[in-house]
């Protein structure tokens, strides 16, 4: 019985101890299988409710990309160019708060504008144009 006591003891104080590694590689794993699913706005959610850390930011940084190429290329739902490029840039804006560096974001950002500068008439929504100017961009 002292043996059986010990040994569920000790079962107990080994899974408490690695709890708190898992739950960060679990965090990760759900916002991956939610990017898979096309689940931005849930997996977004589910960082908001976390605890700010390198990771979570990391995690965020990589979902409003995904959520931006999404938009920008895959989302059937929206069909009018303008409203889908708008969305998509508010997230790469999202992303550049969180690393001004992004290359992707960047890139995107640029071949986007390129486009409407081939427009004369057109350009991104003035909340989007706000962001960018307050990021440095020229437009």
């Amino acid at each position: 019985m002292k043996y059986l006591v010990l040994s569920v003891s000790l079962l107990i104080g080994l899974t408490a101890c690695g709890q708190n590694k898992s739950n960060t590689q679990t965090l990760e794993a759900q916002v991956d299988q939610m990017l898979e699913q096309d689940q931005y706005v849930e997996a977004l959610q589910l960082l908001d409710g976390q605890t700010e850390s390198a990771e979570v930011l990391q995690l965020k940084e990589k979902t409003h990309l995904n959520y931006g190429l999404f938009l920008e290329y895959r989302d059937s739902q929206v069909t009018d160019m303008k409203e889908k490029m708008n969305a998509a840039l508010r997230q790469y804006v999202k992303v550049l708060e969180i690393n001004k560096n992004n290359e992707k974001a960047i890139s995107e950002i640029e071949q986007i504008l390129g486009i409407y500068a081939t427009f004369g008439d057109r350009k991104p929504a003035d909340d989007v144009l706000a962001d960018l100017r307050k990021m440095g961009w020229n437009v």
